[in-house]
């Protein structure tokens, strides 16, 4: 008499339900963790833009070494409802600026990752209403600026300090 090895139907069935159960409790996990991914990244672009714009306000390209009142470079974010784009932009207007020959605006631009929110000190970001930082020629914004990067609910909320 030969023996038979292998499963039964009713054991391949068994397995394959137990693992479509655990597949279909991983799923929401996975988003999460993309979305946290998402607004990490935007975290790290965010603050790469107010750093390039420090270093322009501090170059001061378009403006007299000591002026005062007027922004030696502004961080600008815009949104068309689903990318938010952010833009360095030179204080323009300055006879200096003429001289030096600068480039024209922005002077850096970058966009997070889709669907991702911006709330620039209190202000969410909407369409058709940029939200901007000013930055003096020592490179340093009026006040603090608190910010929230949301994406996929507030479980991966990433907030910060401009400063």
């Amino acid at each position: 008499m030969v023996n038979m090895r292998g499963f039964t139907l009713i054991e391949l069935m068994v397995t394959l339900a137990i693992l479509a159960m655990l597949l279909l409790m991983a799923a929401p996990l996975a988003a999460d963790w993309v979305h946290g991914a998402r607004t990490l990244q935007a975290r790290g672009t965010l603050v790469q833009g107010f750093e390039n714009a420090k270093a322009l306000a501090l170059r001061n390209p378009c403006a007299d070494p000591n002026a005062t009142g007027a922004p030696a470079a502004v961080l600008q974010a815009e949104t068309d409802g689903a990318t938010v784009t952010l833009n360095v932009l030179a204080q323009q207007g300055g006879s200096v600026c003429a001289l030096l020959g600068a480039r024209p605006n922005p002077q850096w631009t970058a966009r997070l990752p889709d669907g991702v929110g911006l709330t620039l000190n209190g202000t969410l970001l909407t369409t058709g209403t940029p939200l901007t930082v000013n930055l003096d020629n020592r490179g340093l914004p009026g006040a603090s600026i608190p910010f929230i990067l949301r994406r996929g609910g507030h479980q991966n909320d990433e907030t910060g300090t401009l400063y």
